[in-house]
């Protein structure tokens, strides 16, 4: 098994629901290890890196307005960002989630219990990072390196 990091990020809807500790709670259930966390308020400039992705994609100001708070009743951008590390975390990490689109997650997974469609915007609580290329490049933009456990 290889070992890796990954990142996620716990979404303005799940903060606003008080998930945070239940959704750590799953991952650390899959013998994950958090090796990073801080709460972030996200700068449009920061989530535009992030999503870099997405350049050009008619879902980018969505995800842009919702990150950033705009759908939600959060005083700022707060964002919960942790480095989880383990056996195959990035997969793991993954399947844990479910399907980006919460009507398509199976109900036992993260985004299929917490995630919804709302208004016309989807709130799947959590983003992690696709492969473990992405994550490095993701856990560089969100931590500075002494923010990391080895």
């Amino acid at each position: 098994m290889l070992m890796e990091q990954t990142l996620i990020l716990i979404k303005p809807d799940a903060i606003e629901k008080r998930l945070t500790g239940i959704i750590l709670s799953r991952f650390e259930a899959l013998g994950l290890e958090i090796a990073g966390a801080k709460v972030v308020c996200a700068t449009e400039e920061l989530l535009r890196e992030h999503y870099a992705n997405l350049q050009g994609s008619p879902f980018l100001d969505g995800v842009l307005k919702f990150m950033l708070g705009e759908y939600n009743h959060l005083p700022d951008h707060r964002i919960h960002a942790f480095v989880l590390r383990g056996e195959n975390a990035v997969a793991r990490v993954r399947a844990a989630l479910g399907a980006t689109n919460p009507e398509k997650a199976d109900p036992w997974t993260l985004r299929g219990q917490f995630g919804c469609i709302k208004n016309g915007v989807m709130q799947n609580a959590v983003h992690a990072s696709g492969t473990p290329e992405e994550a490095q490049r993701e856990i560089n933009l969100w931590f500075k390196p002494e923010e990391v456990l080895k």
